[in-house]
C-alpha cells in the first residue's frame, strides 16, 4: 500500500487537476450545445415519430446529450492527467504535448469506433429498427461505455485497495498521483461522472420514453408513425 510521505512534494499543484477537469468539461459541453442547437429533425425522423413522440424525444435528448458531453470531458481528463503530471515532473515539451493530445484523440476515437461497430452490428441483427449513426451520438456513446469500463479498471481491488488499477495503468506517475489528495479527488470525481452520465443517458433515451408510452428513439420502428410496436 502506498504511504503518504509529507516530505514528498505533490505531483501537480493542487488547483491543476480540478482546473483541467473543468476545462475539458466546459469544452465538451460547449461543443455539445452548439451541435444540439443546430440540430433539426430530418425527414426520416419525421416519418418515424408522431408529433407527441417527437416532442418527448427532443426534450429527453437534451439531457442525454448533456450526459454524453460530460462523459467525453471526463474521459479526456483521465487520459490527459498522467501526461500533465509527467510534464510537471520532467518538464513540458512540445513533443510531450503533441503526444498527450494524440492520446486523448485516439482514446475518444477508438471508443467512438467501437460504438459505431456495435450500432452497425445491431442494425444488421434488427433491421426493422433505426440505429442512429449521428457522429455526436457515436462519440458520446463510445465515451460513456469506454469510460465506465475504464473507471471499473482504475479502481479494481489489488495491493493498494481501490488504487491498483491506476498504478498499473499510469505507472510511476499514477502511484505518485495517489499521494496527492487533489489529484486523487479529481480522478474519483471523473470516474463518478462517467458512471452517472451512463445512467442519465440510459434513463433519458430508454426509460423515460417507455414510461410515457413511446419506444426509445433507437428502437423506433420504420414506417410506424407513432414510434410504438403496437
Amino acid at each position: 500500500m502506498l504511504a503518504l510521505d509529507p516530505s514528498t512534494p505533490p505531483v501537480v499543484p493542487g488547483y491543476v487537476p480540478f482546473a483541467l477537469l473543468l476545462v475539458f468539461e466546459a469544452v465538451a459541453v460547449l461543443a455539445a450545445v452548439l451541435v444540439f442547437v443546430g440540430r433539426r429533425l430530418d425527414a426520416s425522423d419525421a416519418l418515424l415519430l408522431c408529433p407527441r413522440c417527437a416532442r418527448l424525444h427532443e426534450r429527453t435528448e437534451a439531457f442525454a446529450r448533456a450526459a454524453d458531453a460530460v462523459a467525453v470531458g471526463a474521459l479526456a481528463f483521465l487520459v490527459a492527467l498522467p501526461f500533465v503530471a509527467a510534464g510537471y515532473e520532467s518538464g513540458f515539451t512540445f513533443p510531450g504535448m503533441v503526444l498527450a493530445t494524440s492520446a486523448v484523440a485516439a482514446v475518444v476515437a477508438i471508443a467512438a469506433e467501437a460504438d459505431f461497430l456495435a450500432r452497425a452490428a445491431a442494425a444488421r441483427l434488427w433491421p426493422r429498427f433505426t440505429w442512429s449513426a449521428e457522429p455526436a451520438r457515436i462519440i458520446g456513446g463510445g465515451a460513456r461505455w469506454f469510460g465506465v469500463l475504464l473507471a471499473l479498471y482504475l479502481f479494481a481491488p489489488g495491493v493498494a485497495p481501490g488504487h491498483a488499477g491506476i498504478g498499473a495503468l499510469f505507472g510511476g506517475v499514477g502511484k505518485r498521483l495517489f499521494v496527492d489528495l487533489p489529484s486523487t479527488w479529481t480522478v474519483f470525481a471523473a470516474a463518478a461522472m462517467l458512471v452517472i452520465a451512463a445512467i442519465v443517458a440510459l434513463v433519458a433515451r430508454w426509460l423515460v420514453p417507455l414510461v410515457f408510452n413511446s419506444l426509445p428513439a433507437t428502437l423506433a420502428v420504420r414506417r410506424n408513425l407513432h414510434g410504438t410496436s403496437a
